[in-house]
């Protein structure tokens, strides 16, 4: 019966049906488009809140990881490496005078804590510790070095003569 009555409608009758279907769908349509909008804008702020979050966040982490120093047992690593490098720089020279070897000990440390602008070891970022130790194995100021082994020889030159001085009284 449905078929029917829709079959017997009257061209005026079927031109007005789209008219009364955007009349009543019109405002659902609206509605709908409205509520997109709104919901594409709120998405969007909730992006740029998650992104603000996000900079913020990776912004703490990076602190945390510069704030965090190197252990104890990285500290002696380092210290273990300077008396190390030291020593090789010193046998070069044919030097092994201990109080040479703390100077030279303590001049590679003052380098390598004013590349981090800070006074001790314990301050190092724990991030920079493989930098830290790359930079004790590579420092080589020669300079420095050849002063060192020249107070060095100098000290040995004057213990020489203070044992000669000492040997020669008990002889006359």
């Amino acid at each position: 019966m449905d078929e029917k009555a829709l079959s017997t409608l009257t061209p005026e009758q079927a031109q007005v049906i789209p008219a009364i279907v955007q009349h009543m769908m019109g405002p659902l349509v609206e509605a709908m488009g409205k509520l997109l909008e709104n919901n594409t804008a709120a998405l969007q702020q909730l992006s740029a809140a998650q992104q603000v979050q996000n900079d913020r966040l990776e912004a703490l982490e990076r602190q945390i990881r510069l704030n965090t120093p190197v252990t104890r047992q990285q500290v002696r690593y380092l210290s273990a490496a300077m008396k190390e490098h030291a020593l090789e720089l010193l046998d070069k020279s044919s030097v092994s005078d201990p109080k040479a070897v703390r100077k030279l000990v303590g001049i590679i440390k003052k380098d390598v804590l004013s590349h981090y602008g800070i006074t001790a070891l314990e301050e190092i970022p724990k991030h920079e510790y493989n930098v830290a130790m790359h930079n004790i194995g590579t420092w080589n100021n020669m300079r420095i070095v050849r002063e060192v082994v020249k107070e060095a020889r100098k000290r040995e030159e004057e213990a020489a003569e203070a044992a000669l001085a000492d040997v020669e009284p008990a002889t006359s």
